[in-house]
Formats: structure tokens, sequence, C-alpha cells
């Protein structure tokens, strides 16, 4: 039985006027709002965990670029440290790290004195300004109790930085490896300076004989330090216990990153209402889809319904991998580049949650639209407009077109627009190389 063609609602819609298709089309466009606002109130209910997964990129980024910071300080420590024992002899560091050695056993007791007498405020000050006269009249000697563990934390922290990289920022482990090794050759180093077996120079006596009076060869020479090797030492002591805390908080760079800033009141409620919507539109696009399929399905053949029909889940399939490469690649990286772009010491950052949200939303739906990239080229090439030699001819065109693509939908640096322009070369192979079996499927088939 042939059924009449006002019985089908297809039918009815091919029969219509324009104004009927005007209308048709805005009571399918009234129900994807309504689907639309529904999930965005959804959405709403869940904003604080939204909102955290939305944000996800910029915590990678901006804790990419602190612990980037933090490793070009410690490099710069280390290598200060290295720079500073260059300077020194060996016979002078070992005898200054020998006397160094015959006055630690003194000064413990004596910082054991003095905290057993703190009670005593009497004895607890007596011990005090005797302490602040041996330092006025030995500096060298009063100060060198900070050489003792030199080497131990030079170790200690190479130690540290060996854990860490298994797990560190982009580009941090070849400037850490060069740190592991500055600090492995520091403490072999001071470990030399400490082997008794090295003797030290015999310095002449300081004092000097009188202008026309011979030398006194019966006065044996007095070994004394050299003032300036044991200000080099205490220094570089001193920086190794800066080094061994930076080197063991550097475990921790994932969880330092700085929070966006709210410049308004309201700024955080609209922000979390665009983030709502934004997100119950992506929860309504199949329901879109299907609306805006069933309106232009009605104006085609049965053969071209069922030509497209194979096309639209590779459509949602491109659209998820855009943007989850946008995501999980484009922003992070691109944010990382941004962010940590000048002189930390000149340029004090903050980035805005409003800015924010525009740039990932505009990265994403930028990122969505590119991968359909292989089907525009199937359609064009199904329909007959453009053939796969064509293609081939014009691919210096398409890669000079990617560049420039990346260049406008992305921001104004070369990092993230040859991460758009990378993935777009990438789809145009791809395209080439769907349209070329197609083709061939096609032919045989024919």
């Amino acid at each position: 039985m042939v059924e009449p063609r006002g019985s089908n609602p297809e039918d009815q819609l091919k029969t219509m006027s324009f104004g009927d298709h005007l209308e048709e089309l805005r009571s399918r466009v009234i129900r994807s709002l309504i689907v639309t606002f529904a999930f965005g109130m959804v959405a709403f209910f869940f904003q604080d965990a939204l909102m955290d997964l939305i944000t996800g990129p910029h915590r990678v980024a901006m804790s990419q670029i602190t612990a980037g910071q933090e490793i070009d300080k410690l490099q710069e420590k280390i290598s200060l440290a290295t720079e500073q024992l260059a300077l020194v002899a060996a016979s002078d560091a070992a005898l200054i790290l020998k006397i160094s050695r015959e006055d630690e056993d003194w000064w413990e007791r004596w910082d054991q004195f003095r905290t057993s007498q703190e009670a005593s405020p009497v004895v607890g000050r007596m011990a005090r300004l005797i302490e602040e006269r041996l330092i006025a009249l030995d500096p060298a000697r009063s100060s060198m109790r900070v050489l003792g563990a030199t080497p131990e934390r030079f170790q200690q922290a190479a130690e540290q930085l060996q854990l860490s990289l298994g797990d560190l920022p982009w580009g941090g482990e070849v400037k850490v490896a060069n740190c592991i090794a500055q600090l492995t050759e520091l403490s072999s180093r001071w470990n030399r300076w400490n082997q008794p077996q090295l003797e030290p120079a015999k310095r002449p006596s300081q004092a000097k004989p009188q202008e026309g009076q011979p030398p006194d060869v019966t006065e044996p020479a007095v070994v004394l330090p050299d003032a300036q090797t044991t200000a080099i030492l205490e220094q570089v002591a001193r920086l190794s216990i800066v080094i061994e805390d930076d080197s063991a908080q550097l475990n921790g760079w994932r969880q330092r990153a700085k929070p966006l800033v709210l410049l308004s009141y309201s700024e955080a409620f609209f922000s979390y209402v665009k983030l709502s919507l934004m997100l119950g539109l992506v929860a309504a696009l199949p329901w879109i889809s299907y609306e805006m399929w069933k309106f232009i399905a009605a104006g085609l053949f049965d053969r071209e319904r069922k030509a497209v029909w194979p096309f639209l889940p590779v459509a949602f399939l491109l659209l998820a991998s855009g943007v989850t490469f946008a995501y999980k690649v484009l922003i992070p990286i691109g944010l990382s580049f941004l962010g940590g772009y000048g002189d930390p010491e000149l340029l004090q950052t903050s980035f805005t949650l409003k800015e924010y949200l525009s740039l990932v939303f505009t990265l994403i739906l930028g990122m969505g639209i590119v991968f359909q990239l292989p089907l525009a080229m199937i359609f064009l090439n199904r329909s007959g407009i453009l053939e796969v030699d064509s293609f081939r001819k014009y691919r210096k065109y398409a890669i000079l077109s990617a560049v420039l693509m990346g260049a406008m939908l992305t921001p104004p640096d070369v990092v993230t627009q040859l991460l758009m322009a990378g993935p777009l070369t990438l789809l145009y192979e791809i395209g080439i190389i769907s349209c070329t079996i197609i083709g061939k499927k096609k032919s045989v088939t024919e």
C-alpha cells in the first residue's frame, strides 16, 4: 500500500512554504535552547567541581612556570658555589677545614653549656657576651662551625634532585641533571680537602722584621688561615644550606600554582554562570545536532541521507579529539609559554578568571571546529568540487594557511601557533589519505 504523501512529516516539511520553514526552524531552535538551559542549570549545581576541571590547565601551566623559575634559581646558586670554590687553593682549604675540625668539638661543648644556662639570666647573658668577644677576637675560627657538614649537604641536595628526575616540568630534566653533576663534584672536592693526608702549605708569620735587621731564622713559621679563602668557604657553606632546602622543596612543585585573580565582586558569579552555560551547550550538543539533522534531512533524498549518516559519528569523534587536544596539550603548553615569558624579577604576573575562561573557550571551540578538516575535504571530494590530486598539488598552500589560521585563532606567540598549525597539517594529510581510500572504494563499486 502506497503511503499518501501528506502522511509523512518529512514530506509535509518539503511542501511547506518559506514562512512555514522559518516556523519549523524557530521551534527546533527553541527546543535546543531549552535543553541547553536545562543542562546549564544542572551544571550550575556542580559549579565547584566543574570550575576545578576547567582551571586544571591553568594550574598545570602555573606550576610549570613556578618550578621552572625555581630550577633556574637553583642552577644559579650551584653555579655560584662552583665559581667560588674554583678560586680556592687546595692547600688553603685543607688548612681551614683542619682548623674547623679541631674547633668543632670545643664549640659543641660551648653550645651545650650555653643551652644548659639559659634558665639563669645572669650566666646566660655572660655566656652570650663571652661568645661575642670570641667572635670579635677571632672571627675566622668562630664562624667556621658552618663548614663541617657542607659536603653532606651538597650530597643530600643531589639525592633530592635525583628523586625528582622522574617528575619535572617541561625542559627541566637537562638542567636538573646538570645540577646533580655539579653538586656531586662540589661534594667530592670538599671531601678531598677534608682528607688528613693533604698537608697544608706553610704560610709565614704576618710579623715582619724591622728594616735593616735580618729575619730571625730560629723563629718557627706560624701557619695562619687565609682570610679571603675562609670567607669564600663560609659563603659556600651557607649557600649549601639554601641549596639543600630548595632541592627538597622542588619535589612538591605541582602544588604551588598561583590561583586566578578576581578584579570585581561580580566576576566570580558571572564566570560561574558562563561556565555552566558553556558546559550545558556541550552536553546538549547531541540534541542540537539531532534537531539540525532532522531539519536538514527533510530536504534530502533517501540516498543522500544514507550517505551522510556514516559521517555523523566521525564528526563527533573528531570534535571530541579537538577538544581533548586543546585541553590536554594546546592550552597548558601555550599558557606555560605566555605566563612564563619575561623576567620574573621585573614582571609580577597575575591572571584574571574572566580572561582565562574566554581564552580557554575560544581555543577549545576553535580546535573542535578545526578537527573537522578531514570531513570537509571528503565532502569536497565526494561532491566533485576538488579531486585528490588537487589536494596534493596545493599542499604547500594548505600548510601556509594552517600557520596563518594558527596565528589568527591563538594568542600572538609562536608556540601555540605551531601547536595549532601542526595538527592542521596532520589533519590535512589524513584528509588526503581518506579521500584516496574512499575514492578507491567508490571506483571498485562502480
